[in-house]
């Protein structure tokens, strides 16, 4: 090993190149009731909802809307609007009368529906439906005439035998 060779051992080495660090984003101030924000930072713009917002937020400033409103055809417009308006208002005071006379006709029902019910009760009713048996010569039993059958799982055997050999 030469001179040259030892003198370049003793002199310091470079380091090997490194990339930057990245940026660290510094954590936002959070606002408290009484601080304020720092002078020198602006506030943020606020966020819209979706591409419809945007559009309607700059829909006074547009080039169509200006040419309109300095024209004729924005009477028109207006108009137009104001017969809506006023169809709409119309459409909802006939719906209301529509709706009182529905009502109207209901309470006639009801009360129709109550006499029926009445005069059916009436029709049906014990002392009516006497007269008409005795008219049709039919009467009473007495109380103690009134007997009661009963019948055994062989009676029902039977029936349903004839049954069958009758071919219902």
């Amino acid at each position: 090993m030469g001179a040259a060779a030892r003198s370049l051992e003793a002199m310091p080495q470079p380091s090997p190149a490194t990339l930057p660090s990245p940026r660290r984003r510094r954590p936002q101030h959070q606002t408290t009731p009484g601080r304020r924000r720092p002078a020198n930072r602006r506030p943020r713009p606020r966020r819209l909802v979706g591409r419809s917002a945007h559009v309607v937020g700059r829909l006074p400033e547009s080039a169509a809307v200006r040419k309109i409103s300095g024209s004729r055809l924005w009477i028109a417009l207006i108009g137009v609007l104001l017969i809506g308006i006023v169809a709409i208002n119309v459409l909802t005071v006939s719906y209301g009368a529509m709706a009182s006379g529905i009502e109207g006709d209901i309470e006639k029902l009801e009360r129709q529906n109550s006499i029926l019910s009445s005069q059916t009760t009436r029709a049906m009713s014990m002392p009516r439906v006497r007269e008409a048996a005795s008219a049709a010569g039919m009467v009473a039993p007495a109380t103690d005439e009134i007997t009661y059958r009963e019948f055994g799982p062989e009676v029902f055997a039977a029936a349903a035998q004839r049954l069958a050999a009758e071919g219902g």
